[in-house]
């Protein structure tokens, strides 16, 4: 049961995030599924925490929205929040900050990886 609850938590929290950054951009539910294929039912029941979100929804959703997926060993999660929190930035108005999921950018490329 803890398990579930921790799971259902985590999703939570990445919904809100999606839900932030895509208003931050000045998205509506109905433009995102447009721009990602997404449908916007779907949408909003991800960004309500109704149901889990595919990993292939959440990818083409963070993508879109220009956040970046990464895998983080727990040891290193410390140092990473240190470094989302540091690029984290108001928005237009200041009042709210924006949030990027991760990190915008690697920290490091592999020799022949050209993702850009």
């Amino acid at each position: 049961m803890k398990k579930q609850i921790k799971m259902s938590y985590l999703l939570e929290k990445i919904a809100g995030r999606l839900k932030q950054a895509r208003e931050s951009k000045g998205l509506s539910q109905r433009a995102l599924a447009q721009l990602t294929g997404v449908p916007q039912s779907h949408l909003s029941k991800i960004e309500s925490g109704v149901v889990d979100i595919r990993l292939s929804s959440l990818v083409a959703i963070s993508r879109t929205l220009e956040l970046e997926l990464e895998l983080v060993p727990k040891q290193a999660l410390p140092a990473v929040q240190a470094l989302i929190r540091s690029v984290e930035k108001p928005d237009k108005n200041g009042d709210q900050p924006r949030y990027v999921m991760w990190s915008a950018k690697s920290a490091y490329q592999l020799e022949g990886d050209d993702d850009d």
